[in-house]
């Protein structure tokens, strides 16, 4: 799993837990960049938090996407990555 936030954010400290047998590292700082183990029916859920500089403006998309190692399978590769976009309230 792979996550590299905007130049706007700062000082990133990121927590995961994982659920219905999904597992991930606990916690780290900094872009993601983790291998997550997904079962059938399994996810990780990470939580970021970010200091954001007193420029931003506009709106911050952020993407995360998961990379299916060689030689798995995935059924729905259409949901192999995410994006949220919000905007900045200064």
């Amino acid at each position: 799993m792979t996550d590299a936030f905007a130049g706007t954010l700062s000082a990133c400290a990121w927590t995961c837990t994982g659920a219905g047998g999904g597992t991930c590292a606990a916690n780290g700082s900094g872009n993601i960049s983790q291998a997550v183990n997904l079962p059938v029916a399994a996810s990780v859920t990470f939580t970021a938090t970010c200091t954001i500089a007193a420029s931003a403006s506009g709106t911050l998309a952020n993407t995360a996407t998961i990379a299916v190692p060689a030689g798995a399978t995935d059924p729905n590769a259409a949901n192999d990555s995410a994006t949220d976009t919000d905007t900045v309230n200064p």
